[in-house]
């Protein structure tokens, strides 16, 4: 697909092609050089969520709330000190 560089050395992204790459306002894009061709890669974040399972775990998940009650004792032990 051609497009046009305007004065100020942008481009837009054609409708069709930001529609498929679900490309949003804010997105960031990484610009790679390869010769005289570029490439265009899209830089979206990725949930936390995504990552799940991705470590094996050492040590079985107490639960939210003795997570909460662990770090309560380390801050106050912290304070204390």
């Amino acid at each position: 697909m051609k497009v046009k560089l305007t004065s100020e050395g942008q481009i837009t992204i054609p409708t069709e092609i930001r529609q498929q790459l679900r490309l949003q306002s804010g997105d960031e894009l990484l610009l790679i050089l390869e010769g005289t061709d570029v490439r265009l890669r899209v830089l979206k974040p990725r949930r936390l969520s995504e990552f799940y399972g991705a470590l094996p775990a050492t040590v079985p998940y107490p639960g939210k709330e003795a997570i909460r009650q662990n770090v309560a004792e380390n801050i106050a032990q912290k304070n204390l000190e």
